[in-house]
């Protein structure tokens, strides 16, 4: 028992840290989604979500999905869950996940009101 208990332990920081080493944002290559409107910011753990509507140079609208850091961080960092509403119209910036299409990992929006929201 004791053995499988420390497998098992082991096992379990292995995943954890493998899931938050964010290798699947790579860094390199930012994107700019102007116009996004706002489907709905949830304000969960371990990650918050923020959906957006965005529609493509060629007309095809589709919905992203943004994620952030979990509530807790987003709170400690002066980010409260009334930052977007549904409907509003902004500016999205992050990073394109590797394989998951229409996902990212948020790294600022840019409020109807014209300000600038760094995303911890």
């Amino acid at each position: 028992p004791f053995v499988t208990a420390l497998a098992a332990l082991l096992l379990a920081g292995t995943i954890a840290n493998a899931h938050h080493g964010g290798s699947m944002y790579p860094r390199d290559r930012e994107y700019v989604y102007e116009d996004a409107e706002v489907v709905q910011l949830l304000f969960v753990n371990p990650h918050a979500r923020l959906l957006f509507m965005w529609t493509d140079e060629n007309g095809a609208t589709a919905e992203w999905e943004g994620e952030l850091s979990g509530s807790n961080e987003l709170l400690r960092n002066g980010i409260r869950p009334d930052l977007v509403n549904p409907g509003d119209r902004i500016v999205v910036k992050g990073y394109p996940h590797d394989s998951v299409p229409r996902n990212l990992r948020l790294s600022s929006v840019i409020l109807p009101d014209g300000r600038e929201v760094p995303l911890p």
